[in-house]
């Protein structure tokens, strides 16, 4: 058993990112790009929640009260859901995909803004107050939607007679690949640490800092 579990990390799993590396460096290239532009444009009004996130206080709510446990659950399925959508519209020529990576982009540089601006926070502090988490869920998010980009980007490809559903059916396979040996676990993980770690650290660096206000 172990050692089928170590021949699919060893082999299998740095097989497939090599047949999506093009699609993960488009995707980590666009959602830098749209983290830049949502911290450089975004004017912060008022004290209105922004629409963007109105879906995040939404699950923060709906985790209060519940247990540790429950809310880790919690906060991988929404992530895991939301990749999951990716890839079952990614069909659609990888436009669902290549959206959820722009506005997700967007969404992490406007919070850093109001972080900075609403909250006091000095920017270091916001960006340290996100790797623990980030490192492991943001490659996991990236991931899976390049997964969607290669398998809507294929799909014309395979009408046009440019590539064969062999083609097709071997993206497929390794895009499984990734999701269950790589994005799955990391998303675990992030959450576990998100909900774990981050808190403490935040304390630890910034006790005197005041919470983000929503």
């Amino acid at each position: 058993m172990l050692a089928k579990l170590s021949a699919l990390y060893t082999r299998a799993l740095p097989r497939a990112i090599r047949g999506y590396r093009r699609y993960l460096l488009f995707a980590c290239v666009l959602f830098a790009t749209c983290i830049v532009v949502g911290y450089r444009n975004y004017q912060v009004q008022g004290d209105q929640l922004p629409w963007m996130f109105r879906n995040l206080a939404a699950l923060r709510d709906s985790m209060e009260h519940k247990s540790h446990g429950v809310q880790i659950l919690m906060l991988f399925w929404n992530n895991l859901r939301v990749s999951l959508i990716s890839i079952l519209f990614g069909w659609i020529l990888g436009i669902v995909p290549m959206l959820s990576v722009g506005l997700n982009g967007v969404l992490i540089g406007v919070g850093a803004r109001l972080m900075v601006a609403r909250g006091g926070w000095p920017l270091g502090i916001v960006i340290a107050s996100f790797v623990p988490h980030g490192v492991l869920e943001l490659p996991a998010f990236i991931a899976v939607q390049a997964v969607g980009m290669r398998l809507g980007f294929l799909v014309p490809l395979v009408w046009r007679g440019r590539a064969t559903t062999g083609d097709l059916g071997r993206a497929f396979a390794e895009g499984i690949v990734i999701v269950l040996l790589f994005a799955a676990p990391a998303l675990i993980l992030a959450a576990v640490v998100e909900l774990s770690v981050t808190p403490a650290l935040i304390r630890a660096m910034a006790p005197g800092y005041p919470a983000l206000p929503y």
